[in-house]
Formats: C-alpha cells, structure tokens, sequence
C-alpha cells in the first residue's frame, strides 16, 4: 500500500506532539505505521475520496483512501493535547461574550445597532 504523508501532516505533528527535534523520515514512518496499523474512528466528508480519522497508540491522523492510495492529510496530535484544545476552546467561546472587542463581527454588528440599523 502506498502512503503519501504531507507536508501538512509532518508540521502539525511537530506542533501538537511539541516535537521539534525528530527528523522528518522518523516521522513520516510513524504516521505511515499509524495507518498501517491503526484502527479507523471515524468517516469524515471529502470530495477527493474516503476520509477517515486512523487512531494508534493515542495518535490520530485524518487520511484519505483514493485508488492511487493512501494521503495522509494532517495529524490531529494524542488524546492529551485534543483534550486541551477542546477545553481552550470552550473558554475561548466564554471569553468572547465577555470580550467582544476581539472579534470584528462583533465590532461591525454594534456599530450597526448604534446606527440604527439593527435587523
């Protein structure tokens, strides 16, 4: 089975896994041995072929299966590291009603309302 890993999937490794030392061949064999290996979690939607999420060893990537063969996409880091973002997230979102500035939609939609043109 050929295993094409992006460049993409190599730089995200490196900042979800906080990984800046390991060369670029030891990486790509193990996000090749991920989809070797791993066990397919879950069915993504894509217009280029079957994607899905591959778990091993804590570690997710997304591929996508076309006839030529496999694409890995990106790497979603380890269970540790998606815990974080998911709760950096939620704060985020509570963050932002309580910070609006942050956000220029927010900005252009007061200032639509200060005019008088609320919808």
């Amino acid at each position: 089975m050929n295993i094409v890993v992006t460049k993409h999937a190599i730089k995200r490794y490196r900042q979800r896994m906080f990984d800046y030392y390991t060369p670029n061949e030891n990486i790509v064999k193990l996000l090749q041995n991920i989809v070797r290996y791993g066990k397919k979690v879950y069915f993504r939607p894509s217009s280029r072929g079957y994607c899905f999420e591959v778990t091993h060893k804590g570690i997710s990537v997304v591929v996508i299966y076309e006839t030529k063969g496999v694409t890995i996409i990106t790497c979603l880091g380890d269970k540790t590291y998606r815990n974080w973002v998911k709760n950096k997230e939620n704060k985020t979102c509570y963050n932002r009603l309580h910070y609006p500035e942050n956000d220029n939609w927010v900005n252009e939609y007061m200032n639509m309302c200060k005019q008088g043109n609320q919808h």
